[in-house]
């Protein structure tokens, strides 16, 4: 019986597009044959972009016209809505963009939430209900999954939404900034454990398993938008919001080889959120978790000389099981050059004139911080309570152990944390932190988990992640048709 359906519905599209494409196919030779002749090559490849564009909207139209005529294709569906608490309640007229951004109209069967038998009926809340056809076509926001990945990556990539929807636009394809803004919400992870799933391939089961890898953190900028609280004034369209600056923070994990370059065929591991400092371990851990940083051969931490980088990380690695032995911790060299730099800026300029910077520059690469503290200290006969003193005290005394570079170029281990730096800069900075944004936290969230996917090499498995519960439901229909089958 599924056979037999399946033929049909074949037969069908095909018996829908051979006449018109014949007599398309016709139409358009004659109108490539006249401008060739003219000499308009340009118009005879915009003729042929039209026939593509033509056929595909066709074939579409055909195909999803079959399978909403299909009686057995509607009873899977109806059996499928069952194993998930679903009843079909009506078909309702609704319009779809397909994958040229042309709208068709459909017959879509509706589904609801089936009402408990037993028990006290509550009064749900409304359109709780869904296209259940669509959603097992992968359609977002009554979007073709093609175009709506599309847009979606252009709503990351784009300094807005509205110059994605204009991009669009100059293709024929009307998507309105809601609408992307839309798509862009639902692509959002339900909870830490699916961001991490949908960005791992089929072949990465615990891909930090006997690997060196880098560990790297930081924290960028963005304003919230925040409403105020109380009633709106009077002579007051909205209720107005408040701009405080927030501190988004984000991590990223590359693999490493033995002379300690990145391996750059695997992609690294980026993510992070906007929340507390508490929401950013949680989601850390998650990944450390998931991907197996306990059977890492070495773990490298680097960053700048943030307290909250090295009174956590650490401590969450030995939490999640990695040897205190494998953990190598690094201050950023750039980072701390600067903060010589400005150690020796409190300095009057008379005593400035009696150092020689760049020989501490060199003390400090060799790791050799206590030697600077002394020499300062004699060199210019300052208290120590006076400013440099504590600058060096606080910074460099504390971060002595992260500051032996010598030691850690013998062991092939990176002495900067550049590539957090470039990824603030890229996900956070060139996107979030554009002047005029102000973000909702959840939202602003979800572009920089999306952005950093789509510039670090794992939107392909985000996406092919996403359809996976689709290809299930479409088993789950197949067995229900060899159910029905076998009974009838």
């Amino acid at each position: 019986m599924k056979a037999t359906s399946v033929t049909h519905i074949e037969n069908t599209i095909i018996d829908q597009i051979t006449q018109p494409l014949l007599e398309k196919i016709k139409e358009v030779r004659s109108k490539i044959n006249d401008s060739l002749t003219d000499g308009a090559i340009h118009r005879a490849t915009e003729i042929i972009r039209s026939l593509s564009v033509w056929f595909e909207e066709l074939v579409w139209k055909s195909y999803l016209t079959s399978l909403l005529q299909c009686k057995m294709f509607l009873l899977w569906l109806r059996c499928l809505g069952a194993k998930k608490g679903l009843r079909l309640v009506s078909y309702q007229q609704i319009w779809i963009t397909l994958p040229t951004g042309t709208k068709v109209q459909i017959n879509s069967p509706f589904f609801v939430k089936a009402r408990p038998k037993r028990g006290r009926k509550k009064r749900g809340p409304q359109n709780r209900g869904e296209h259940l056809f669509l959603s097992l076509m992968g359609f977002i926001h009554k979007v073709e999954p093609t175009l709506a990945f599309r847009a979606i990556k252009l709503a990351v990539v784009a300094p807005s939404f509205d110059t994605a929807s204009k991009i669009l636009a100059q293709e024929g394809i009307k998507l309105s900034p809601k609408k992307i803004r839309q798509m862009v919400t639902q692509m959002a992870p339900a909870d830490p454990n699916s961001r991490v799933e949908r960005i791992l391939s089929d072949k990465e089961d615990r891909p930090l398993k006997n690997q060196r890898l880098l560990l790297c953190v930081d924290g960028g900028r963005l304003r919230q938008r925040k409403n105020k609280r109380g009633r709106r004034p009077k002579d007051a369209k909205r209720c107005g919001f408040h701009t405080d600056w927030i501190e988004p923070k984000l991590f990223t994990i590359y693999l490493i080889d033995e002379q300690g370059d990145i391996i750059k065929k695997v992609p690294p591991f980026v993510d992070g959120t906007t929340g507390k400092l508490k929401e950013f371990l949680q989601l850390l851990r998650h990944y450390l978790t998931r991907l197996g940083i306990e059977d890492a051969r070495e773990v490298v931490i680097a960053g700048d000389g943030a307290p909250w980088i090295w009174e956590r990380i650490p401590n969450l690695l030995k939490q999640t099981g990695v040897d205190s032995e494998k953990i190598t911790e690094i201050i950023d060299w750039t980072h701390a050059k600067q903060n010589l730099n400005k150690a020796f800026e409190t300095l009057s300029k008379n005593k400035i004139k009696k150092i020689d910077v760049n020989h501490f520059k060199d003390l400090l690469f060799s790791g050799k911080v206590t030697k600077i503290v002394d020499e300062v200290k004699s060199l210019l006969k300052v208290r120590a309570t006076s400013k440099i003193m504590k600058k060096l005290k606080s910074y460099f005394v504390s971060n002595e152990s992260r500051m032996q570079y010598p030691t850690n170029r013998e062991k092939n281990l990176p002495i900067g944390s550049g590539v957090i730096e470039s990824a603030i800069r890229r996900v956070i900075n060139m996107r979030v932190k554009s002047p005029g944004s102000f973000w909702k936290l959840d939202f602003a969230e979800t572009v920089i988990y999306l952005r950093a996917q789509l510039l670090y090499g794992r939107w392909e498995n985000l996406t092919v992640n996403w359809t996976k519960p689709l290809i299930l439901d479409f088993r789950a229909i197949t067995m229900t048709a060899s159910i029905t089958a076998k009974s009838t």
